[in-house]
């Protein structure tokens, strides 16, 4: 039976705590890496090797690959030890790279300037390639110098000769000599064309002169101009030769004709600057090779017009998804007035293209399932012939109508009937019809819609479960069917009574009180006999004793007022009823009596001062404070006696 007791027992405290149980349920903890052991930087022997395959791409003029590689060093975490090593490091290696890379581009630069027998141009070049090459080996000692610091750091030249660290650190020093032997090739080039540039300069060539006319020297773009001029060797002019004019460095070819003159026509292009310059280039080829020298005629600048563009545009505040709005706006110049192409981007994503004529409305969809936020809005006024293009960036927000829901429910239910919840549905235009309304009460969970005015009736079946009486969360979610509207949820709390629950629990309670009482009266004893009590101890007690007083003697002006205090002190015991205890103080005593006294009050009140004086004061008292603390002791007396104030 007791063991029933107990089980009984640990059911009606589950009963009671199971609406707490689902919230202290929780996902088990996700393992994850012990900080005390994780790794705080990379690995030497991987970093040494990452340099090395870096360098590796830099020896095979792979320059653009080789700086990616280090910027993907950014995200490594480096320690503070060594992070001004490593960038400093990382810095050395870029500037290297980028004079390498330019190095190259010159040396190219000179070999073909000496092709075109340039030899002005391509001495140049060619110093500024020595001054290229002087610098790129500066940053590599500089580069072969931070990487012996760093290999200190790591410990290389302690470690043993087949280890992994001085692997990793001896394949780092071959890519370094490979980087230097490319300087040295590189170099050995720039010698090559110093050679080519000598032999050309001694080379009894004659100069060649070209010339450039353009008239007008200011024109609309997309007009035509003429262009004429002439070229002559050593005073005589050379006719059937090529010529390229270049405008803005686009390139045209041209032939000389018998008088070594030229005559064309250049439409100026498109290209909305307003100034483009225009150069005649001569370089000999075919039997002229190695008579004659190139020759460029001088810059002609073009003074170009055309007309510009302003847009102006207007957008809403706040633009829904996947519902239509007006862009409002104006696309003017200072010609008349003709079509322009606007695009519109939202997001660098085109959304729509339309043609307008001045003042214009263009109506675009943000796409349906757009999340909310601010977007770019961009709007593209392509060119046309002498109109300039010209584009508008504005942030416009993207944000879901909000909607709202009123709803009646009840504030408390019984488990397990079922309840009704109504409520409507509306946003700031009217009712939401059709919209999905998810409601949830505990483990039950029922799905509807709204009507046309917006509203919704809704009956939740309560499951049976081992709970009492508990609030419980009734969460109702609406999920609109426009995907301009905003989904909504509530959450309310109803108060849920189990009378069933409570029906057992009752039983089980009972149970153990009948049990505890059988078991109480099985270990109760028998009947006893009659008890007789002696008649002193039948009489009646007093309601309040006065605690026993010791009796004092004493002597002096102090023993006086002390023999005062005792004596009222009496006396006010006797009238409230309220007896000094011995672990009172004076004042303790006074104001527990005080609101019990009739009358009296102030004598009394006095008289406990002076009795504190005469115990606590290092002064003498005087024969008048005895005499006053007799005469308030008998005063006490006498209005305590008679009732008077």
């Amino acid at each position: 039976m007791k063991r029933l007791a107990v089980t009984l027992s640990i059911v009606v405290l589950l009963m009671a705590l199971s609406p707490c149980l689902s919230g202290l349920a929780q996902p088990a903890l996700v393992p994850h890496e012990n900080p005390a052991t994780a790794e705080k930087s990379p690995d030497p022997v991987l970093l040494l090797l990452f340099y090395g395959n870096v360098f590796d791409r830099a020896a095979i003029s792979q320059y653009q690959d080789a700086e990616s590689m280090l910027n993907e060093l950014e995200y490594a975490n480096i320690p503070p030890e060594l992070g001004y090593v490593i960038n400093r490091y990382n810095e050395i290696c870029r500037e290297l790279f980028t004079t390498l890379d330019n190095l190259e581009l010159l040396l190219d630069e000179a070999s073909s300037l000496l092709g075109d027998y340039q030899i002005g141009e391509a001495k140049q070049k060619i110093d500024e390639a020595e001054l290229a090459i002087d610098k790129a080996r500066l940053l590599m000692e500089d580069i072969e110098e931070a990487a012996a610091i760093l290999g200190g750091k790591f410990g290389v030249f302690a470690a043993s000769a087949g280890s992994p660290i001085a692997g990793a650190y001896e394949r780092l020093e071959g890519m370094l000599l490979r980087l230097r032997q490319l300087i040295d090739e590189l170099d050995r080039l720039r010698l090559s064309l110093i050679e080519r540039h000598r032999v050309q300069s001694q080379e009894e060539l004659m100069p060649t002169e070209l010339s450039l006319r353009v008239t007008p020297a200011s024109v609309f773009i997309g007009d035509v101009i003429p262009v004429s001029g002439g070229l002559t060797g050593g005073g005589i002019p050379l006719a059937d030769r090529r010529l390229t004019l270049l405008l803005d460095d686009k390139p045209m070819t041209i032939t000389t004709d018998l008088d070594g003159r030229y005559t064309t026509s250049i439409t100026i292009p498109y290209n909305y600057v307003l100034t483009m310059t225009l150069q005649a280039f001569y370089a000999p080829y075919g039997i002229d090779i190695g008579t004659y020298l190139a020759s460029r005629s001088l810059p002609v600048p073009v003074s170009t017009s055309f007309y510009a563009t302003t847009l102006t545009v207007s957008v809403p505040e706040s633009v829904p998804p996947g519902l239509p709005v007006t862009i409002g706006g104006e696309v003017s110049s200072t010609g008349d007035s003709i079509d322009r192409s606007v695009r519109v981007f939202l997001d660098n994503n085109q959304v729509t293209q339309e043609t307008v004529q001045g003042q214009f409305f263009i109506e675009i969809t943000p796409p349906p399932q757009i999340p909310d936020g601010e977007y770019a809005l961009t709007l593209e006024v392509a060119p046309q012939g002498r109109y300039a293009g010209t584009s508008k960036d504005l942030m416009v927000n993207i944000s879901r109508i909000p909607v709202q829901v009123d709803i009646q429910a009840p504030s408390r239910v019984v488990v397990p009937d079922p309840f009704d919840i109504k409520g409507r549905v509306y946003h700031g235009q009217g009712p939401l019809q059709d919209a999905e309304v998810r409601l949830s009460f505990g483990q039950s969970t029922v799905t509807t819609r709204t009507l046309t005015d917006g509203s919704f009736t809704a009956t939740i079946d309560t499951a049976i479960d081992l709970s009492l009486a508990a609030p419980r969360e009734l969460t109702i979610t609406v999920r609109p069917v426009e995907p301009w509207y905003a989904s909504c949820q509530v959450r309310r709390w109803i108060f849920s009574i189990n009378p069933t629950s409570m029906g057992v629990m009752l039983i089980i309670f009972l149970s153990l009180g009948l049990l505890v009482y059988n078991r109480v009266r099985a270990s109760s004893p028998g009947p006893r006999g009659e008890v007789v009590y002696p008649e002193a101890e039948l009489r009646k007690r007093p309601a309040v004793a006065p605690p026993a007083k010791p009796e004092y003697r004493f002597t002096g002006i102090k023993g006086s007022i002390l023999s005062a205090y005792l004596n009222g002190l009496e006396t006010v015991e006797k009238a409230t009823g309220i007896y000094m205890a011995p672990h009172v103080t004076l004042r303790e005593f006074l104001n527990t009596t005080i609101p019990r006294l009739p009358v009296a009050a102030r004598p009394f009140t006095e008289l406990t001062q002076m009795a504190e004086m005469a115990l606590y004061s290092a002064r003498e008292p005087s024969g008048d404070m005895a005499a006053r603390a007799e005469q308030l002791a008998a005063t006490i007396k006498g209005e305590l006696k008679n009732g008077t104030a």
